[in-house]
Parts: structure tokens; sequence; C-alpha cells
């Protein structure tokens, strides 16, 4: 597979992921409003049965989005099975510097699984996607891989 056939397949992964999300926000928000429709109509609006149902609701909601993006993360690593590792640090890239482990020569799959873990790791997603954009070390290390995890950080943030 080519470099440009691999990054067609990865964007519509991505886009795929990212309508996915969307449409669980869409049906979470709906089921939100719904919920809170019927508590007014019992007049039980300001009862911990909302703040329960919410809760549930919020819950089931975070757990559809792990599961979309633990597929994309399965399938991005299917496609970057293939890749092979090697090369060295761009002039002026002090691995060392790094917050997560760099080893180039691991594959690029392990490259872009362990950058990607230490970002998701940053409870703040907004924070995490900030220190991304601002990490020479990460675009150096994972090269054109970089773009697949910030469109991951960026698609979180929705």
């Amino acid at each position: 597979m080519t470099e440009e056939e691999l990054n067609k397949a990865v964007d519509k992964l991505i886009s795929e992921a990212n309508e996915e999300s969307e449409a669980a926000k869409a049906e979470y928000e709906e089921a939100c409003r719904s919920i809170r429709f019927r508590l007014l109509e019992r007049r039980t609006y300001r009862s911990s049965i909302l703040e329960n149902a919410l809760d549930a609701l919020k819950e089931e909601y975070d757990g559809a989005v792990l599961k979309i993006q633990s597929d994309l993360d399965e399938s991005l690593e299917a496609l970057y099975a293939e890749e092979g590792g090697g090369g060295s640090p761009g002039e002026g890239i002090d691995p060392d510097d790094a917050p997560y482990e760099v080893d180039y020569t691991l594959p690029m799959r392990d490259r872009y699984v362990a950058v990607k873990n230490y970002y998701l790791g940053i409870e703040d997603e907004a924070q995490a996607l900030a220190a991304l954009q601002e990490d020479e070390i990460a675009k150096d290390y994972l090269g054109t891989y970089y773009d697949y995890l910030l469109q991951l950080l960026l698609m979180l943030q929705q």
C-alpha cells in the first residue's frame, strides 16, 4: 500500500469515526432533552431522579465514545502494522525531552500507540490537544502519523 493509499484509508476511518461520534452525541443530547421534558411533566425535575438519569446517560455516552475510539485505534493499528520502524531524530530534536518513551527502532504503530496513550492519559482534553500541538518531538517521531493523532484528539473535543 502506498503512502497516499494509506492516508486515504486513514482519513476514511477517521471520517467514519467522526460521524459515529457526532451521531452518538446527538443521541445523547436528545435523550437528555427527553428525560428533562418527561420529568418536567411529572413535576420531578429538581429531584435526584434527573441527576441519576443524566449520570446514567453520560456514562452510556462516554462508553460509546470510548468504543468508537477503541475501534478507530484497532483499525489504525491494523493499517500501521505493515509500517516499519527506523529513522532517527531530526535536527534539534532531543528524544530525552519527551514525556513518553521515544525509540526510533520501534515500528510506527508502536510509536503511535505510545504517544497516543500518553496524550489520552491527560484528563483535560483541551490541555492534551494544546500540548500535542506544541510537541515538536511528536511531530518528528510520528512523521505523517502525527496528523492522525491530532485528528483523534480533535474528534474527542467535539
